[in-house]
């Protein structure tokens, strides 16, 4: 997949549509756009199939929006990164379809605690998507501004609709697992830099 979508570049490239230094930016904006293509149409799938297609879409435009703001951590690989999705959404949906003791309370609890992860350390760039300080300034204003929507939005369909507030909280809590999982890639990286310099 990767060789179709360096193809797709190197002829924007050659026709003058982009220059050669953005190329990684491109190739990654176009597995970023087929990842999302082919989340959410497995999403529609795995939603149907799992009878919580409502609550299934609730999620993915939660995560989408969020995700796309604040950042974090990216699996290698467009495949990766889709299997990775899939199984994000399955473990979410499995969550929101059971119900059990203190269940409100550990969502809630993460919900916020992934919030305030979020609200003060976004956005978090990748290595294939570099940020000028600009671009940071903006993104995290943005970021915030929605961790901070959808956490009140599912403290209002608490009292609603439990499986609604489940799945806008399962974005938050998702996003910043995301995040840890991008400052445990971060020390591993700099402590490998640290060794290659001794």
């Amino acid at each position: 997949m990767r060789k179709i979508f360096e193809g797709i570049v190197n002829f924007m490239e050659e026709n003058g549509s982009i220059q050669s230094e953005y190329k990684d930016v491109y190739i990654f904006a176009l597995q970023t756009i087929v990842v999302y293509a082919f989340n959410i149409g497995t999403g529609v799938v795995i939603g149907v199939f799992m009878k919580e297609f409502l609550y299934c879409m609730i999620f993915l435009a939660a995560f989408i929006l969020l995700r796309q703001e604040a950042g974090g951590y990216h699996a290698p690989g467009w495949k990766s990164c889709y299997f990775l999705s899939c199984g994000i959404l399955v473990l979410t949906l499995l969550w929101i379809k059971e119900e059990f003791i203190y269940q409100t309370y550990i969502t809630m609890i993460a919900a916020l605690v992934a919030g305030i992860g979020i609200f003060l350390f976004a956005p978090l760039e990748d290595k294939n998507k570099p940020l000028e300080e600009e671009e940071k300034k903006a993104l995290g204003k943005k970021a915030r501004i929605i961790v901070v929507t959808e956490l009140v939005v599912g403290m209002v369909f608490l009292m609603v609709n439990k499986k609604v507030a489940y799945a806008v909280w399962g974005a938050v809590i998702w996003c910043g697992v995301s995040y840890l999982a991008w400052s445990v890639r971060y020390m591993e990286k700099n402590g490998k830099n640290r060794e290659d310099n001794n």
